[in-house]
């Protein structure tokens, strides 16, 4: 708990997606921690900034979606032609802009605004977005909070955003910059040594909501694979660069007499390939993106849940939320050997061949129990998000703590 003379913090929070996005069920773990924040007893309010769109096509859906709507959406606290803060609920606040794309001091200028309007006191400066540290000591922050979810640099999407270069240097400033700095995998822990960065960097992996992967109302709603013939082995996620094609197609192919469910969007990039390689596969079903209120139906219908990765740099930097949701819903997993399996080792079976990878999923098939599907939601009930922003704010003490 904070110390006595301490008031509670006000947070000021750059995310990774906008508010938009996660009212329409596509979740992160930025989502997550932000909503556990909130049930904090040590924070008092958190205005929301959405992610700031870049390029032409972007900003101009970013402005219908989150500008000219959003302010429609509750009590307004500060507003102009290209900018909006609303109040989204008793201590959340939502801040919307295209300013960025003129310059970020006039962002700067908004945000104490809103500032001042809210009588903002005792500020962490908490982010998800390297690409805008521009912001760090413009806000007058007690503290400027990292939260690194995977490595940029070798996701293709931010690529196209900002030049491997620039977007070094900004993860090089906030090495040097950050307070603390927090990272979804120990990939990234060792990211940030790399850039002699050693002190008060702490790995906190991801979350899950084990209540909502358990809760029959949520369980029992209908899905379109209600009509189809099982087993059901189902993946999770976006279909982009890190899913290995090649893997998935030949285990479908070994597997004719079991359907595939492929619950996430495909990637422009990888459309192509897929339509190559799976679509006219006769087993696969493919549903397009889940709303996250509709995953716990989708995942307690799987027989056995996959994750078939590629195994990259990228991909090392991650901890995949599915795994979490995998096994709160009590399902055996069969996956590469990528980053975050290693940390279930009794519970996640690893194949790097296909043979091997059909192998496993059979032999989950015919080895699995109701006590087995126990012990798997045992195993992972506390690993919630509530649990990980208690160790988050438990550092952010001790490191005032210190330096008082």
């Amino acid at each position: 708990m904070l110390k006595s003379d301490q008031s509670k913090f006000d947070i000021v929070m750059f995310n990774m997606s906008t508010m938009s996005d996660w009212h329409r069920g596509i979740v992160n773990r930025n989502y997550f921690i932000l909503n556990a924040l909130l049930r904090h007893p040590n924070v008092e309010r958190i205005v929301s900034v959405d992610f700031f769109p870049i390029g032409l096509k972007k900003t101009v859906k970013h402005y219908i979606q989150n500008i000219l709507t959003g302010v429609k959406n509750g009590e307004m606290i500060y507003g102009d032609l290209t900018s909006a803060c609303f109040r989204q609920a008793p201590d959340l606040y939502v801040y919307s802009t295209i300013d960025n794309n003129f310059s970020w001091k006039i962002v700067a200028r908004e945000l104490n605004r809103v500032k001042k309007s809210l009588n903002l006191n005792n500020i962490i400066f908490w982010s998800y977005n390297p690409m805008f540290t521009e912001f760090i000591g413009r806000l007058d922050e007690k503290l400027f909070v990292f939260d690194t979810v995977d490595n940029w640099l070798e996701h293709t999407a931010y690529s196209k955003l900002m030049s491997r270069k620039k977007l070094t240097d900004k993860y090089q400033t906030i090495a040097a910059k950050a307070d603390l700095i927090f990272t979804v995998s120990s990939a990234m822990k060792d990211f940030f040594h790399q850039n002699d960065r050693s002190d008060h960097v702490y790995w906190v992996p991801n979350g899950v909501d084990f209540d909502h992967f358990i809760d029959p109302k949520l369980i029992s709603q209908p899905t379109i694979i209600d009509n189809k013939k099982g087993p059901f082995i189902g993946y999770v996620g976006t279909i982009e660069g890190r899913f290995d094609l090649d893997l998935f197609a030949a285990v479908v192919k070994l597997n004719p007499e079991k359907t595939f469910i492929v619950c996430g969007p495909i990637w422009a990039a990888v459309k192509k390939a897929w339509d190559k390689k799976i679509a006219d596969l006769p087993n696969v079903i493919l549903t397009g993106r889940v709303d996250y209120r509709l995953l716990p139906a989708y995942l307690h219908r799987f027989d056995v849940a996959i994750m078939p990765h590629r195994q990259s740099a990228f991909v090392e930097s991650m901890n995949p939320m599915k795994l979490y949701e995998y096994l709160a819903a009590g399902k055996p997993i069969v996956s590469t050997p990528v980053a975050g399996t290693e940390l279930f080792p009794n519970d996640i079976k690893t194949a790097s061949d296909a043979n091997a990878f059909s192998d496993l999923i059979n032999r989950a098939l015919k080895d699995n129990s109701p006590q087995q599907v126990l012990n798997r939601q045992n195993l992972i009930k506390s690993h919630t998000w509530q649990a990980r922003v208690d160790k988050m704010m438990s550092l952010v003490d001790s490191y005032l703590n210190e330096k008082s």
